[in-house]
């Protein structure tokens, strides 16, 4: 009986309180007329198929008594209808954001070959947090580091682009010849820097 009484649970639990008693009897006794294992086989295939399809049909009954319900009482009180509406939504888009921030920073990798053997240094200076590095420290850093493959630097900012018929804004990064190699990446259009683009005067 006990796998019976199992599949008892995949009804609501206020019908099971009011009929399992019953259904369990009335199985018991199925159970006992059952002629040998092709009789008791088939006992246990007709339970599950009319508990699978009855325990469905009944939750089915409870959502839409459910629904029925809040319906009427959203329409006595539509202040409140609109209200616990609002915060739903509000609440469901919060979620949405918080996950799309954490999906993005936390979850996913970076872009990038061997994203796990990327760091980012800073500085730290007595009476300050954390700060970019000075250009002389970074140049000491690079030629003294021997715990990184390889060292770039970069710094964002923003620019205007102009040559349409309205100038734009654009973010933008100013980067070192050695940052893509840092990355392991390609340029999506011409090439990498070189040591001759890093000189004064060049184009």
């Amino acid at each position: 009986m006990r796998g019976y009484r199992a599949l008892l649970r995949l009804y609501p639990a206020s019908f099971r309180r009011e009929f399992g008693a019953e259904m369990e009897a009335v199985f018991a006794a199925r159970r006992r007329e059952a002629d040998g294992f092709v009789g008791v086989l088939w006992c246990w295939v007709v339970a599950v198929a009319d508990i699978v399809g009855n325990a469905a049909a009944a939750h089915w009954d409870i959502l839409l008594q459910d629904l029925r319900y809040i319906g009427r009482s959203l329409r006595r009180t539509p202040g409140f209808a609109v209200t616990a509406v609002l915060v739903t939504a509000l609440g469901v888009g919060a979620n949405a954001a918080s996950f799309s921030v954490t999906d993005f920073v936390l979850i996913r990798p970076l872009p990038f070959p061997e994203p796990d053997r990327l760091v980012r240094l800073w500085e730290r200076t007595p009476g300050y947090g954390q700060l970019e590095l000075a250009p002389a420290n970074y140049r000491d850093w690079r030629e003294g580091a021997q715990s990184f493959q390889s060292i770039g630097a970069y710094a964002t900012g923003s620019a205007n682009l102009v040559g349409g018929q309205v100038p734009e804004r654009i973010e933008v990064s100013f980067v070192e010849k050695s940052v893509f190699e840092v990355l392991g990446v390609e340029p999506l259009l011409g090439r990498r820097f070189t040591a001759e683009d890093a000189g004064r005067g060049v184009p």
